[in-house]
């Protein structure tokens, strides 16, 4: 399941992770997030949670994530920055790859570092990613991975 984590500051969207992600909970929630975001000119400062009460996806998340990025090519760049906060190694290794594809900040941060997170958000100037190729600089493989 994946829920939005309430009182963020203004401008940040928190999402954790619990249990099992499906196809339905992808749909649900990351792509109106996006829609919305789209339709409304505004971008996304994104924090995703994937902690220890996260088990991991059906073939069916992956498949709905891939196809609203195919439908909306352009969503990418209604994401103004990134964080991801686990010490899941895997997760961790595919977001430092993906990170020089995306046009926007992204960086990683240990399970310990929710609020270390939130306040890297908080710190980008107003439109971080704007004609950035990458921007991992001072991105962290999560402790103890």
């Amino acid at each position: 399941m994946l829920a939005t984590v309430p009182d963020m500051p203004a401008g940040i969207t928190a999402i954790e992770a619990v249990g099992t992600i499906t196809a339905e909970d992808y749909a649900e929630i990351v792509g109106p997030l996006l829609e919305d975001a789209h339709d409304q000119g505004r971008r996304l400062r994104i924090l995703l949670h994937l902690g220890p009460r996260y088990e991991g996806f059906t073939a069916g998340a992956v498949w709905e994530k891939a196809g609203i990025w195919m439908r909306h090519p352009g969503l990418w760049h209604g994401v103004a920055a990134y964080a991801l906060v686990s010490d899941i190694r895997w997760v961790v290794d595919l977001v430092h790859l993906a990170g020089v594809l995306v046009p926007f900040p992204m960086r990683v941060f240990g399970d310990d570092s929710f609020d270390e997170a939130v306040a890297w958000l908080e710190s980008l100037p107003e439109d971080p990613g704007e004609g950035t190729a990458s921007a991992m600089g001072g991105s962290r493989s999560a402790p103890g991975t």
